[in-house]
């Protein structure tokens, strides 16, 4: 039996010369107003987390191919840092229970690393804010989807129970997780 080695496809490297993180579908972009408001040029790059447009998609800045990195960017903010600027979350995370309080540092480390995947592969998934509250933590994001992962890694983690309440007339989801 032989072993057969893979290449790459052309165009499937990064300018780090990494093979490229898999895509997600794209973003619904009919219902989000951060990504109705304006068209990018090609190769922009946001002022404030240098996530970069190219080919109609915003990419981290290690998964940019390499013909798109060698073109001058223009400054500009990406849709994810205007939400964040303008606290507008399409996804709220709720965090309840006597096991939070007990591995809250654990909990959080947890939830960092899931937004920090979710950003290799969609800048525009990211947390908002961490707000300690009474008997809880309370999380916002930019999309309802990075929202519900999150809700989906901690019941695979730590067990316990999570309830997610989608808006039908808005891009919003609640997601309850308690234990």
């Amino acid at each position: 039996m032989t072993k057969k080695t893979l290449k790459p496809k052309a165009g499937t490297r990064t300018k780090t010369g990494g093979a490229r993180i898999g895509r997600r579908k794209r973003i619904d972009t009919a219902t989000d107003p951060y990504l109705l408001k304006e068209e990018y040029p090609d190769a922009s790059e946001c002022k404030k987390c240098r996530s970069v447009y190219h080919d109609k998609r915003w990419m981290h800045p290690n998964n940019v191919p390499i013909e798109a990195g060698a073109v001058p960017r223009k400054k500009v903010l990406c849709p994810a840092c205007l939400k964040i600027k303008d606290n507008y979350a399409e996804g709220f995370i709720t965090l309840e229970g006597e096991f939070l309080a007990e591995h809250k540092d654990e909990i959080l480390n947890l939830i960092r690393n899931k937004e920090e995947l979710a950003a290799h592969i969609n800048p525009l998934e990211r947390i908002i804010e961490i707000k300690e509250r009474k008997g809880g933590i309370e999380i916002s994001t930019t999309t309802e989807k990075l929202a519900e992962r999150i809700g989906q890694i901690l019941k695979k983690t730590y067990h316990g129970s999570v309830d997610y309440k989608w808006s039908s007339d808005t891009k919003l989801a609640r997601v309850v997780w308690m234990r």
